[in-house]
């Protein structure tokens, strides 16, 4: 038997997947949030009358915010308040539904939305799979974590080597690495579960996280599919 299901022993199944359930009505709430705020965004030209003021600085401006969401909400996880915790991810959320605003300027209302019902399939089957496995996918932390920094410094290399930004391949690599990474989070969020027992402020906030990886993940995926999506339409 793998660690994994050692840790689950001890513990009644429909409280588990009690707890689950919560953290994917947090992670949709936060999803509904950021489709809100670009929508409203998008009506209403905010992104153009905000980078019109703020230039380059205020895409900076946005960027700290978001770094400082993250280290806020996990370094601070176990003691803050659960209050300050859902608004710390409601918040990113947010901050993250201004920038998508652009998304319609850029794309076309077809991409947007056939990428994010695409999206949403991988997303839900490689959570399912990451839920009821019993192969411990930590053994593969290694490997996505290595996976994160080649595709960030691909990322990086295609703003200045055409050949990169003009190819799907990292594309491709970054969908199949955030599926990959969305079973692995599925998987983590029942340790937290069992590790903390699933009561009392500490689990409540270790939902808030849960949501906040699972949101990350799909959001990425997401970008990733449109980009693909995109690509693809433009050549018929």
């Amino acid at each position: 038997m793998s660690e994994f299901n050692t840790q689950a022993r001890g513990f009644v199944q429909d409280d588990v997947n009690a707890y689950l359930v919560k953290v994917f009505w947090k992670m949709g709430l936060g999803l509904l949030v950021t489709a809100a705020v670009a929508a409203l965004c998008y009506f209403t030209n905010a992104w153009y009358y905000f980078y019109s003021v703020t230039g380059g600085f205020g895409t900076i401006l946005l960027i700290a915010l978001q770094f400082g969401v993250v280290i806020g909400l996990s370094s601070k996880l176990t003691t803050m308040k659960t209050s300050t915790a859902n608004l710390l991810f409601l918040a990113y959320a947010a901050i993250t539904g201004f920038s998508f605003s652009t998304l319609l300027y850029a794309y076309t209302a077809t991409s947007v939305f056939g990428a994010f019902a695409f999206s949403a399939v991988l997303f839900i089957s490689c959570a399912i799979i990451g839920s009821t496995t019993n192969r411990d996918l930590s053994k593969f932390s290694t490997l996505f974590m290595g996976g994160l920094i080649a595709l960030v410094i691909a990322s990086i290399a295609s703003m200045f080597i055409p050949a990169l930004a003009n190819s799907l391949m990292i594309s491709y690599l970054g969908v199949i690495l955030f599926l990959g990474i969305t079973a692995w989070d599925m998987q983590r969020i029942k340790s937290m579960y069992y590790n903390v027992g699933g009561y009392g402020q500490v689990a409540e906030n270790f939902a808030i996280y849960g949501a906040f990886e699972l949101y990350l993940d799909f959001i990425n995926i997401f970008l990733y599919v449109l980009r693909i999506f995109a690509n693809s339409s433009d050549r018929n």
